[in-house]
């Protein structure tokens, strides 16, 4: 999940020190999963499937967004719970209203 969304969501688990500050590219892993976000999203665990957590270059913002497992966990939480919706046609993704509610009360945009 890249934009605005996913930067943002990297920039707040970073500053709660889920994960490290990664330069895009590089891997590491989830050091805590006690954050609101996650804990609002059911999010406590990650398959061993692939890397816990990937640095991916969002080009239009210049800095980093998620991917990996715990990336791929929140975009399927937040489309799940029904916070994002995908747009028609292509990759884009809507805010919807409860889901801007929830991120305005997790601190996020």
């Amino acid at each position: 999940m890249g934009g605005q969304l996913g930067v943002d969501i990297a920039a707040l688990l970073r500053k709660d020190g889920v994960i490290d500050d990664l330069a895009p590219g590089e891997s590491g892993t989830v050091r805590t999963f006690d954050q609101p976000l996650l804990a609002a999203l059911g999010i406590a665990a990650l398959p061993d499937s692939r890397p816990g957590v990937r640095a991916c270059l969002d080009w239009s913002h210049g800095t980093v967004h998620l991917a990996g497992a715990l990336g791929a966990a929140l975009f399927a939480a937040l489309l799940d719970d029904g916070w994002v919706r995908r747009r028609p046609g292509g990759r884009a993704l809507r805010i919807t209203e409860p889901g801007r509610r929830r991120f305005t009360e997790l601190g996020i945009g």
